[in-house]
């Protein structure tokens, strides 16, 4: 059997988890474990924290604590949000620990034994009152392009790259004295010497075409690399006395000290075979991670890796896309940014995962903008899967109290049909994900889920009296039911265990035809009033708040406006041919309909519109009894604002006529669902 290791980029452990890095880096390395497992593959999942840096000995000189207390608080906070992600792994560790360390020092001492590790003497800022050498974070000034305030690893006006030396009068941020420049003695990675094995192992990789385009371009000019840092915290460097490892250096090997954690297992997935050939027919390693170090997984960790020669190298990086927010380039000094910890306390992680991966396509930048969430949770996911399973354990329940099991034999042509289909979307499933291509993976289950409703509205089982076709279709729909929830399960975890406790059923694709549990809601409607509360809280930047005065100020001029032009004739209110064009009027059919509690005159309906689902309200109580609107066909006004009658939010307005005899206005003609009218 094939073994597959999948690693997720090590979390720097200088603050929490933001949802882009949900997004772009840990919700697809999951719903990657998860569907293996599934499929019952060899998987194992290892993550972790980066604990060196001189970020890291920043944070902690400012707040008098030492570097180990920034790591800790921060380690466990990192592992808080991926546990509320439902993110799990097999192995789970921090690069500052025993086993990484003695697995850097042995990796390093095979580098040089290997010639890849050479020493040269650079000149590097020395501040003379803090008596030491000052990593590039240590050195701030003038840049010299733009005139900008910079620090001595980039400007943070322009942007630019920059190197310490570069700065217009530079000084030390710990005591603000004047650096001088001093001789000191660094240790160099062969890294041009591997362009040929670069190349070739990118040429026949599996990384996907955007990384290996990425990848060439830097393989074209690669240059040595610095790999010693003169400060204390770090990795030490076993040859030298005062000098640590470039948290570039020894990060990316905490992928191999971290599945040593689970024992001896680890050399199953990381040494080459006995006579030294690659091990990657037999084993799979995929590094997820974030688009800003693509170049890092691509070309440097796997030249570490050649060196070295002992380990097996990646077989793909897979690298996620950035995300903004609202429109904007997330920024955590601005307070533009969505914490993860903030959202999971307002909404379902599931929700979060269905919508960060079914948004755009992974490799792709995109946008997270809360009122698009709404949208898509409540028409797609809501209004498509969870009525259709909704739809289907509920009648199974009512009528049977548990899933009929019948013989396949004796199905009808239409059952045959849709239970084949639901075969097809298992192939297409596992073909997208495999390539990691989890936005139209949802999409073919949304599809089938789809399909299902079509299905059990054409079979119309409130009206089967003959007790046998009535079980041949409710098993019909379990099996698109339990099929929905095996292919939604890597995304979506919690919900999908909740469906299938209602079925009381094991997470695959067989129906035992056990008892059901009283169906419940499992997809909740996400309302306008949690979205405008939760953007209120999480969205706290000056930004923000002037886009919601602007936005308040167009509505008021918009109504103003509105005021000034409405002109009254002598009986009625007069429209133009323009005002009446903006109503949007379709044909719509009833697929459910139910009394709205404490209410004398209104019925709560269920509608399907062609593309959507929608609940409406209508005050026709005691004109029409529910049982016979079901399958009825009738004209909605679609683009009306929706309010809430009794409680009950309606989405449309279903057209009437009549005082004291009320009739639906209907089509005369059989027309498609969905229909405008004009």
């Amino acid at each position: 059997m094939k073994k597959y290791l999948i690693t997720t980029a090590l979390a720097y452990t200088n603050g929490p988890l933001h949802l882009g890095h949900a997004r772009s880096t840990y919700i697809p390395a999951d719903i990657m474990k998860k569907y293996l497992k599934l499929k019952g593959e060899d998987i194992i999942h290892i993550g972790g924290t980066d604990n060196h840096g001189v970020p890291i000995t920043l944070t902690a000189e400012k707040e008098g604590v030492k570097p180990e207390d920034i790591v800790n608080k921060y380690h466990n906070e990192i592992k808080r949000d991926l546990d509320n992600l439902n993110v799990e792994f097999d192995s789970y560790g921090k690069t500052h620990s025993d086993i990484h360390i003695e697995t850097a020092q042995e990796f390093y001492k095979k580098l040089k034994e290997n010639g890849y590790i050479y020493e040269k003497d650079i000149e590097q800022f020395y501040c003379p009152k803090c008596d030491r050498f000052l990593a590039d974070r240590y050195v701030e000034g003038t840049c010299p392009f733009c005139g900008g305030e910079a620090r001595g690893d980039h400007c943070e006006v322009c942007g630019r790259h920059l190197e310490p030396t570069e700065l217009i009068n530079p000084y030390c941020i710990n005591c603000n004295t004047t650096p001088e420049l001093r001789k000191t003695t660094h240790r160099f990675f062969k890294l041009s010497a591997l362009s040929d094995d670069l190349k070739n192992y990118v040429e026949s990789s599996d990384m996907p075409e955007h990384v290996k385009n990425m990848a060439y371009s830097w393989i074209k000019e690669l240059h040595d690399w610095d790999i010693s840092r003169d400060i204390k915290w770090g990795v030490p460097i076993p040859d030298s006395e005062n000098q640590v490892m470039y948290v570039w250096l020894e990060a990316p090997i905490g992928y191999i000290s971290f599945t040593k954690q689970l024992g001896d297992v680890w050399k199953d997935y990381w040494l080459k075979k006995d006579n030294g050939d690659s091990n990657t027919d037999d084993v799979k390693i995929w590094h997820f991670i974030g688009k800003d170090i693509t170049v890092h997984h691509s070309v440097f960790w796997p030249g570490m890796l050649i060196a070295n020669g002992d380990y097996n190298l990646p077989s793909s990086v897979i690298s996620g896309g950035y995300l903004t927010l609202e429109g904007r380039k997330m920024s955590t000094s601005k307070k533009w940014v969505v914490w993860v910890d903030d959202f999971v306390k307002y909404f379902d992680s599931d929700y979060l995962r269905y919508f960060l991966m079914v948004n755009a396509p992974l490799n792709r930048d995109c946008d997270f903008s809360f009122d698009e969430f709404q949208k898509r949770i409540n028409t797609e996911l809501i209004a498509i899967i969870g009525n259709f399973t909704h739809r289907a354990l509920v009648f199974s329940h009512r009528k049977f109290k548990a899933i009929p099991v019948v013989d396949e034999d004796s199905l009808k042509e239409e059952d045959k049909e849709l239970i084949s289909k639901c075969k097809e979307t298992v192939e297409k499933v596992d073909k997208h994900i495999m390539e990691f291509n989890f936005k139209d993976a949802i999409m073919d289950i949304i599809h089938l889920a789809k399909e299902g409703n079509n299905y059990f509205q054409k079979m119309e089982p409130w009206t089967v009296e003959d007790e046998n076709r009535l079980k041949e279709i409710l098993y019909t729909c379990a099996i698109v039911v339990k099929h929905i929830i095996y292919l939604l399960y890597p995304f979506m975890p919690n919900k999908t265990m909740k469906l299938l406790d209602l079925m009381n059923e094991e997470l695959d694709l067989e129906i035992r035809g056990n008892d059901l549990k009283k169906p419940k809601v499992v997809f909740t409607k996400i309302e306008d009033d949690q979205i405008k509360m939760v953007k209120g809280k999480l969205l706290k930047s000056e930004e923000a708040k002037e886009k919601k005065k602007k936005k308040k100020e167009n509505k008021n001029n918009k109504e103003k406006e509105k005021n000034e032009k409405t002109k009254k004739g002598d009986s009625m209110d007069l429209i133009s041919i323009d005002d009446f064009a903006k109503i949007e009027l379709r044909v719509a059919q009833i697929l459910e309909a139910e009394e709205v509690p404490k209410s004398k005159k209104l019925l709560k309906l269920i509608v399907d519109i062609g593309d959507e689902k929608r609940q409406v309200v209508a005050g026709i109580k005691g004109h029409y009894e529910p049982e016979e609107l079901v399958g009825k066909k009738i004209v909605l006004v679609c683009n009306l604002k929706p309010a809430k009658l009794c409680g009950v939010e309606s989405q449309g307005m279903i057209l009437a006529a009549g005082d004291e005899v009320v009739a639906l206005l209907t089509p005369d003609k059989d027309v498609p669902v969905g229909s405008k009218i004009c």
